[in-house]
């Protein structure tokens, strides 16, 4: 009896074992299909289905896995169990033949060989307005928001047209855009606050706090209380056809149009979370009144702190020193190359090259005058070191001078004609821009459809120029060889200011050519460089005659926040230079309902004449960006749609020096 007992144990244990063996195997196959179809930038793989990609940075072997032809991520090393529900999640959402989320083709990071770990050091300009994206503007805090934060989607690397899964893993819209049901996923942590979690205070804040359809509710209510001030003012416009914000689940919610708009799309898919366990409460935990808390929310108390669900995490800011992040260990998605990220504050741009050659930076970008010393007239080495490398990237936008219409100055088309004739842009790109860039003729992007080649620019014309200020009844009649004009019944001289962005030499150089250019169609102008933040300040609370700009433009056109009429008068809009007209208000109207491309890029043509013909605007360049880089880092992959650069595509090759 006791040796059958032993039998029957022996044969049971080996079916438990063969059991096992068969579950594990086919988990390890299930694994190993939805890892190997996202491998395509990795050498070779290991077994159970992850790359073991050794570190030469951290002295470790970190598992990693890229977001490629399916949702296989990896967030912080070794692929998680959250990671991998988070990648079957996706991968069984986009088998839905009416999500229109496509698989990514390609990851962020796409070289073969990624040292990771380690700080990637460089720097910007200027200390950002803020933190919050949705109430501070600015390239730079945009681009932290893009570092430290998620979107609903995300537009594929090898085709901007394309979307991909980011926060959402599925979007459906049965009726063609009046009404879209979004699924986000699951898991998804937000970061942990920095806060001074020793002193009691904070505890409320305690605990983790995972992404759900609230959070995206909170930017749609913050849209409608007109109380919050900033950047949303400019989005507001976007959102006038949301007729209904639905929750349907913790991880749904469906978004209801009033109109079937082209714009509804792009507002869907590239909008931003943010939490309202955080933004609706003050210091001590205490949830604001309903009646005041958009006012509160413009001087929250973590404005100046960033938090998002992003793959790095906010550190610390040092007002005129740096900003710090961090990789974020837990993330959800494709493992950033960096483990710390130091963004140094420097308004001295004679500076920055000094740095990358003394090794405080690891990559740079130049001003053209920099460019033509350092590269153009360099007779050795780039700044004497071999391993600096150089590289250009073209951006997707244009810089140009916006004349304020609401002053007597520049309300005709007459007088804004004389501004552009009088200004030698050719000459200004070739030796003060140092050649980087082209001139441009109008408000696209010249690698966009929408831009018409066909439309001859402003020639630099100083006796045509004074023709057109004649029209516009701007004359010398006193002799002391300014022109004047009675406005109001008072004569004023035509002289005005012009705002310049103060960490820039070459745009003072270009105020002093200009000047002395007016000054022969008797125009005088006073330059005045500020800094950016006072800058912007005055831009958006219209103080200005006319300022130097630039604006980062989106692949898909719209032309409601910049140009047309009813942004005229709103506080902080984006049509800062007052431009009202009709045909404009048309166009742009019908830009947003018009889904056929052709007839896209036919209004786009129209408004790019209108434009050319009434210079809100005096179009200068689009910009050739050049940087300058140590080798130890893989050669620089640029986003066309952020300007100058993206972290989240950088990565060293090996380990930088110390």
């Amino acid at each position: 009896m006791k040796q059958l007992l032993q039998s029957s144990f022996v044969v049971a244990a080996m079916a438990v074992l063969l059991i096992f063996g068969v579950v594990n195997t086919c988990q390890i196959n299930n694994l190993e299909r939805g890892i190997l179809a996202n491998q395509r930038a990795i050498a070779a793989l290991q077994k159970n289905g992850v790359s073991v990609v050794h570190n030469p940075r951290g002295g470790q072997n970190q598992a990693a896995a890229t977001r490629t032809g399916s949702p296989a991520t990896a967030g912080g090393g070794a692929l998680g169990r959250d990671n991998i529900l988070s990648a079957a999640q996706e991968r069984e959402a986009l088998k839905d033949p009416n999500n229109f989320l496509q698989p990514h083709e390609r990851p962020l990071i796409n070289n073969p060989d990624v040292a990771y770990g380690g700080t990637l050091r460089f720097q910007i300009g200027s200390d950002p307005r803020g933190m919050n994206q949705y109430i501070a503007n600015g390239a730079d805090v945009s681009a932290l928001a893009r570092y430290m934060g998620n979107r609903i989607a995300t537009r594929r690397v090898d085709n901007l047209d394309v979307y991909a899964p980011e926060l959402a893993v599925k979007i459906t819209t049965p009726d063609n855009g009046l009404t879209y049901h979004i699924t986000l996923r699951k898991g998804v942590m937000w970061h942990k606050p920095v806060v001074d979690w020793d002193s009691g205070r904070y505890e409320w804040l305690r605990g983790d706090h995972e992404l759900t359809s609230d959070d995206f509710k909170f930017v749609f209510d913050m849209v409608d209380n007109k109380q919050v001030a900033g950047r949303i003012s400019q989005l507001r416009n976007y959102f006038e056809t949301v007729k209904k914000f639905e929750v349907t689940g913790r991880y749904s919610f469906t978004v209801h149009f009033s109109k079937r708009q082209f714009s509804n799309r792009s507002l869907i898919l590239d909008l931003d979370p943010l939490p309202r366990w955080l933004y609706q409460y003050n210091e001590d935990g205490d949830r604001f009144d309903d009646a005041t808390w958009g006012l509160k929310l413009n001087e929250h108390w973590y404005n100046q702190k960033m938090i998002g669900t992003g793959p790095f995490e906010f550190v610390a800011w040092e007002p005129g020193v740096k900003i710090e992040i961090k990789r974020n260990e837990n993330y959800w998605g494709e493992r950033p190359a960096f483990d710390r990220v130091i963004m140094f504050i420097s308004k001295d741009q004679n500076a920055w090259p000094r740095k990358l050659k003394t090794g405080e930076y690891d990559y740079t970008q130049l001003q053209p005058e920099q460019y033509r010393t350092e590269v153009l007239e360099a007779q050795g080495p780039i700044l004497g070191k071999p391993g600096i490398k150089e590289l250009q990237q073209p951006t997707l936008g244009y810089f140009y001078i916006g004349w304020n219409h609401d002053t007597p100055y520049f309300d005709t088309k007459e007088a804004r004609q004389a501004m552009t004739l009088a200004f030698n842009r050719r000459g200004i790109i070739e030796n003060v821009f140092a050649g980087l860039g082209e001139l441009t003729t109008g408000p696209f992007g010249q690698q966009s459809p929408c831009y018409d080649k066909s439309i001859e620019p402003w020639a630099f014309d100083l006796e045509l120029a004074a023709k057109k200020l004649d029209a516009a009844g701007w004359s010398d009649t006193d002799g002391d060889g300014i022109r004047d004009k009675v406005v109001g019944g008072e004569k004023i001289p035509f002289e005005f200011t012009m705002l310049l962005y103060g960490g820039s030499s070459e745009y003072a150089t270009l105020a002093n050519v200009y000047k002395e250019n007016l000054l022969q169609v008797g125009v005088k102008l006073n330059p005045r460089a500020v800094e950016w933040s006072t800058m912007l300040k005055k831009m958006d609370e219209r103080e200005f005659h006319a300022y130097t700009g630039a604006w980062v433009l989106d692949w898909e056109t719209d032309l409601m926040q910049i140009w047309h009429s009813k942004e005229a008068d709103k506080p902080k809009s984006g049509n800062r230079i007052g431009f009202r007209n009709k045909d404009a208000d048309r166009i742009a109207v019908a830009l947003r309902s018009e889904f056929d491309n052709e007839k896209r890029i036919g209004l786009c043509h129209e408004f790019h004449a209108l434009v050319h013909q009434e210079q809100p605007y005096t179009f200068i360049y689009q910009r050739n960006r050049p940087f300058l880089y140590w080798d130890y880092l893989n050669e620089p992959q640029f986003s066309l749609l952020y300007p100058y650069r993206d972290i989240r595509h950088f990565s060293f090759r090996e380990s930088r020096p110390d």
